[in-house]
């Protein structure tokens, strides 16, 4: 009697919760990608922007903005890399990729990194990845061994910038191997 009970009060929870869930999504509008992908569109400085992906619309207004060069850390098979490589190549912006994999960054990648935002003919630069995971972390370690911020302010503002754990762990161990000059 009580396991019926039981099933009955937890069959009907479950049927509550999916009503609330379609009335709430019935309230809302579908969030749109593109804001999604530019919700953490951060200026660092007046030399770089990092955020998730943005716009192809959008690079134009990079180039409007005097921008210089674009980095993207995605993987060709992450949106339409050959055509936002395209777009900004049209627009005169110097379009570098570093393909991070999401599950296996690697320390030659950040090298790369640092090795083109230390040009200052890719400057202002606008860095970007999906979400702004990868590119929180990159931008943290060139806070740190390049600009000589605290590893504590690096890491709050990655994290701002949108940065997950993984992801200053990563940063944290490059730094920790390649102490700055």
């Amino acid at each position: 009697m009580q396991a019926t009970c039981f099933r009955l009060c937890s069959a009907s929870c479950l049927l509550a919760l999916l009503a609330l869930c379609a009335s709430l999504s019935a309230q809302q509008p579908n969030q749109n990608h593109e804001e999604m992908y530019t919700q953490h569109l951060t200026r660092v400085n007046a030399q770089s922007w990092v955020s998730g992906q943005l716009p192809m619309k959008e690079l134009a207004q990079l180039k409007a903005r005097g921008f210089k060069a674009i980095i993207n850390l995605r993987l060709p098979s992450e949106h339409a890399l050959a055509a936002e490589k395209a777009e900004a190549e049209r627009l005169g912006l110097r379009y570098f990729s570093i393909p991070v994999d999401y599950d296996k960054p690697r320390e030659e990648q950040l090298t790369e990194y640092l090795r083109l935002t230390d040009d200052p003919k890719n400057r202002p630069t606008f860095l970007h990845c999906t979400m702004a995971i990868r590119a929180g972390a990159f931008w943290m370690v060139r806070r740190v061994l390049r600009e000589k911020w605290s590893l504590a302010d690096a890491e709050a503002e990655a994290r701002k910038i949108g940065a997950n754990d993984r992801y200053v762990r990563f940063a944290r161990d490059f730094i920790a191997k390649h102490p700055a000059p």
